[in-house]
C-alpha cells in the first residue's frame, strides 16, 4: 500500500532546495530538504519508544514547520497522527488523549508539560519535546494502514475520533492533485487549523506535488487585509478555505490595492456559500476558477461543483454540492428508509468508497449507527439532506438532527448542552441554531436556574473552560421551564417559536 507521505518524501529527494513551507509570521522558509532531515529526525526518536505499529501520536503544536515535519515523521514512523486544538479547553484535549489512548504526545520543548497526570517527558530536541504515556500500554484496536484520527463534535456530548487509513486519504489527496493540476510553480494558503479536515488537502495534495505551502496562523488566517496582501507577496495561486473566512476579503481585503494576478483557482468547503457574497468575491477575482467541495470529515470531499465562468449566469440559489468524486458513490435514504443508488428524488445522502472513515476510534456502537450495509457495502450517513436537480447535481438542504455546521466546523449541539449542564446553578438547558439563508446565523441557549437568571458572561466564561470557542453560544435567554414533548424529551419545536 502506498502511504500518504510517500510523495513527500520523493519530492525532498528530487527537489531537496525547493521551498516546501512558508512562514510569514516568523518570516523564516524550510526547504524540501529541511523537512525531510528534520520529519526523519522525529520519526528516529518515535522508533525510540518502541510503540506498537500503528500506535497514536497526539500533537499539542500551534501551526508551524516543526508541526508539518512531526506529521511526516510520525507517519514515517509508522504511526498515526492525532493533532489537538491547542485553543480548545485543557479538559477536552484530555478527555481525547485519555479516549484516544494516545502512546506519545509532541508539543514545544519551552511549554510546560501540558498533561502532566497523562505523560512522562521521554526526550528534546530541535525545539520540540517528546513525551510518552504514563499509563500502561493499551492500544485500541485500530484499522490496518491507520494514518491519522480528528476528532469532530459528538452528539453524545462528547467528541468522536474519525479513523482514517493512509489508503481512504490517498484517494482523496492523489484527485485532489490531478484535478486541480498542481505543480511545483504553484503556492498554496494554508489556512485551515491541523485538526480540521481541510488541512489534508493543503498538506498533502500541496507537498506531494511539489508546491510551496503558505502556512498561516490563526490570527493570521482571520485577518483579510493581511491575507490580501499575502496573496500578492507570495504569488499565491490555490486557496481552500471556508465561505465564513472567504466572504470577509471583498469587505475588508481591499484587494484593489493589491495584484492578486496569479490566484488562479478557489476551492471552498465547510459550509453554504451565500450567493451574494460568492458574487462579491468573483468580482475581485474575475480570473481564478471556482469549486465548491463537500465532504464530511467522515469521507473527506466526496462530490464536487466547478462553478461557471465568473458573469456568464444569474443563479440566485446555492449552487449544488455537485457530483461524487470518482473514488466514491453516492446514494439517497429515502424518507420511506428505501435507499436509491440513482441518485434521484431527496432524502438523506449515503457515501460508500475508498476515501470512507474506517470508523469511530473506539466507539464501535456510534460506528454501527453511523454505518448502514446496502448492496454489499457499507454506506456513511451523512445527516445531510440532499435532493437532486433536473441536472443530476445533488443540491445540499441542510442538516438532519441536530448537527449543524457554522464557519466550516462541525458542532453537535448536545455537547454544548452537555457543557451548560455541568453548571451547579443551570436545571435544564436547550440549544438550538438560528438559520438564515441556509447557513448558521447563531447559537441560542434556553436554560433553566431556579435561582434566576445568569449574566452572559459568566455564562460564556464558563463555557469557555469546556468547550472550543467556534461553539461558544451568541444568546442565552431564561425560562422557568423547557418545553417537553409527550415522552418527556426537550420540545425543540416549541422551542424554536422562540427564536
Amino acid at each position: 500500500m502506498q502511504r500518504l507521505h510517500k510523495s513527500i518524501l520523493h519530492q525532498a529527494a528530487t527537489n531537496p532546495e525547493g521551498i516546501a513551507i512558508q512562514f510569514p509570521i516568523e518570516k523564516r522558509n524550510f526547504t524540501y530538504g529541511q523537512l525531510h532531515n528534520l520529519a526523519y529526525e522525529i520519526s528516529l526518536a518515535l522508533q525510540a519508544l518502541s510503540l506498537p505499529k500503528g500506535s497514536i501520536v497526539a500533537l499539542y503544536l500551534d501551526k508551524s514547520p516543526e508541526a508539518i515535519a512531526a506529521i511526516l515523521g510520525i507517519l514515517m514512523a509508522d504511526l498515526a497522527y492525532l493533532p489537538l486544538d491547542v485553543d480548545a479547553p485543557d479538559s477536552r484535549n484530555r478527555f481525547i488523549i485519555e479516549q484516544s489512548q494516545a502512546q506519545a504526545i509532541m508539543t514545544r520543548e519551552d511549554v510546560k508539560n501540558p498533561f502532566p497526570a497523562l505523560v512522562i517527558p521521554f526526550r528534546t530536541f530541535y525545539g520540540l519535546a517528546l513525551y510518552r504515556s504514563s499509563a500502561e500500554a493499551s492500544v485500541l484496536s485500530g484499522p490496518e494502514g491507520l494514518a491519522y484520527v480528528l476528532y469532530t463534535s459528538g452528539s453524545t456530548g462528547l467528541p468522536k475520533g474519525v479513523m482514517v487509513t493512509h489508503k481512504a486519504a490517498r484517494a482523496f489527496v492523489d484527485w485532489a492533485r490531478d484535478t486541480f493540476v498542481l505543480r511545483p510553480e504553484d503556492t498554496l494558503t494554508s489556512i485551515a487549523p491541523l485538526h480540521f479536515d481541510l488541512s489534508i488537502f493543503d498538506i498533502f495534495a500541496g507537498l506531494s506535488a511539489g508546491c510551496t505551502l503558505l502556512l498561516l496562523t490563526p490570527s493570521e488566517s482571520k485577518n483579510p487585509l493581511l491575507l490580501s496582501s499575502y496573496i500578492a507577496e507570495y504569488g499565491v495561486t490555490t486557496i481552500y478555505a471556508t465561505p465564513t473566512l472567504l466572504q470577509l476579503m471583498p469587505r475588508f481585503g481591499k484587494a484593489s490595492r493589491y495584484d492578486h494576478s496569479k490566484l488562479r483557482q478557489v476551492l471552498f468547503a465547510g459550509e453554504v456559500f451565500p450567493i451574494p457574497a460568492l458574487r462579491a468575491l468573483q468580482e475581485i477575482w474575475p480570473a481564478a476558477k471556482f469549486y465548491n467541495l463537500y465532504g464530511p470529515t467522515e469521507t473527506n470531499v466526496c462530490t464536487w461543483h466547478p462553478l461557471p465562468p465568473t458573469g456568464t449566469d444569474d443563479r440566485q440559489a446555492p449552487y449544488p454540492i455537485g457530483q461524487p468524486c470518482p473514488y466514491d458513490q453516492c446514494a439517497i435514504l429515502q424518507e420511506d428508509g428505501s435507499i436509491s443508488d440513482k441518485l434521484t428524488g431527496n432524502g438523506e445522502l449515503l457515501v460508500a468508497g475508498a476515501s470512507v472513515m474506517a470508523g469511530y476510534l473506539g466507539m464501535p456502537e456510534q460506528t454501527r449507527q453511523a454505518l448502514v450495509a446496502h448492496q454489499g457495502r457499507m454506506w456513511y450517513k451523512t445527516g445531510d439532506l440532499v435532493e437532486v436537480d433536473s441536472n443530476g447535481d445533488l443540491l445540499y438542504h441542510g442538516r438532519r438532527g441536530r448537527m449543524i455546521k457554522r464557519r466550516g466546523y462541525r458542532i453537535e449541539l448536545g455537547e454544548i448542552e452537555t457543557a451548560l449542564h455541568q453548571h451547579e446553578a443551570i436545571a435544564q438547558a436547550a440549544c438550538l441554531a438560528l438559520e438564515k439563508e441556509q447557513s448558521v446565523s447563531a447559537i441560542w441557549v434556553f436554560y433553566v436556574a431556579p435561582e434566576g437568571p445568569l449574566p452572559h458572561t459568566l455564562l460564556t466564561e464558563f463555557l469557555a473552560d469546556r468547550i472550543p470557542e467556534y461553539m461558544l453560544p451568541d444568546r442565552f435567554v431564561h425560562l422557568p421551564e423547557i418545553p417537553q414533548t409527550s415522552s418527556q424529551k426537550t420540545d425543540y419545536q416549541a422551542l424554536k417559536q422562540l427564536l
